[in-house]
């Protein structure tokens, strides 16, 4: 039971971000292919990392970490549903609640890392490596 429900609410993640994908992601990254690192910066936003080489040339970074918390299904958070009393009974002694599972039931970690390789401060090449590189 417990794993279908985690099932349901991740096929409800992924059915919300189902229209932006990896491919409109990769046609993005190729629109600023000839770009000058301000045009990129410009359209991106600030790196998170710049470096370097010693040629001259530099890799610009973009990193994006988001963490989706999906609470545990024994955790009974709405108290609209069920009156405190109907939500710990049996888990009650006297006054004493004991609240049922944990909010903290999974978290996913969405991330992406792109680097754009710039030549002549111009942006000759890019990859991506996570498992939310995605566009609209």
């Amino acid at each position: 039971m417990l794993n279908t429900i985690r099932i349901i609410a991740l096929g409800v993640i992924l059915s919300l971000s189902s229209c932006a994908t990896s491919q409109k992601y990769n046609e993005d990254l190729n629109q600023e292919l000839g770009k000058t690192s301000a045009q990129l910066i410009s359209s991106f936003g600030q790196p998170t990392k710049v470096k370097k080489l010693a040629n001259g040339d530099e890799i610009i970074t973009y990193i994006s970490i988001n963490y989706q918390v999906l609470p545990d299904p024994n955790y009974y958070f709405n108290t609209d549903f069920m009156t405190e009393d109907e939500m710990f009974y049996p888990f009650t002694y006297g006054e004493d609640v004991i609240p049922v599972g944990n909010f903290m039931g999974e978290t996913i970690t969405e991330y992406c890392k792109t680097d754009f390789y710039l030549k002549n401060d111009i942006v000759s090449s890019w990859q991506w490596r996570g498992n939310a590189c995605v566009a609209l």
